[in-house]
């Protein structure tokens, strides 16, 4: 997994560095991109915080936050989306690590994080097969949490079929 890793980010810091306008003014920062993505060299890996810091000063740069809520603004049915679909996936995400933290101390069937993900998985779609059942009452909780958000989806994206169906109706009679 960690050489899958390092590819991915020796590629993405080849594609940086040649599509860079300037090659000697990327390599100013790039190469520490390419030291951290070592994944032999614990140290190096402190590299990453650069391209935080980098990240950091391109988001103030360009001050997203006003540019964001203006696109938000203009679009109600994509931001309602956006919100939903990143709703989902920070629940997800928080509630998979969760259980992992819950479960795998009390001797449960869920010991390494792809368990963990299926585990999120499955009760984000609800689905009942072969799922490993949490012991904790805080995993049951998450169990919960992860069901009523997977109810939340299914009902928005079916609300979303229903609004096309009935635009798609208006459009193929306009005299009604």
């Amino acid at each position: 997994m960690s050489i899958l890793l390092f590819v991915f980010f020796l590629a993405d810091f080849f594609i940086n560095l040649f599509t860079a306008q300037s090659k000697t003014q990327y390599l100013k920062w790039g190469w520490i991109d390419l030291a951290a993505s070592i994944p032999m060299i614990d140290p190096l890996r402190w590299g990453r915080l650069a391209r935080i810091v980098r990240i950091i000063r391109f988001l103030r740069a360009i001050k997203s936050v006003r540019i964001l809520l203006q696109q938000l603004h203009t679009s109600k049915f994509q931001s309602l989306t956006l919100t939903v679909i990143l709703f989902t996936f920070i629940t997800y995400t928080i509630s998979s690590a969760l259980i992992l933290e819950f479960e795998g101390q009390n001797g449960s069937d869920i010991n390494t994080a792809k368990e963990a993900l299926w585990w999120g998985f499955l009760n984000i779609m609800n689905a009942k097969i072969t799922i490993t059942q949490a012991h904790t009452s805080e995993g049951m909780l998450l169990t919960i949490l992860l069901n009523k958000v997977g109810l939340l989806l299914f009902a928005y994206f079916n609300a979303i079929i229903i609004a096309w169906l009935i635009n798609q109706r208006a459009v193929l009679k306009p005299g009604r």
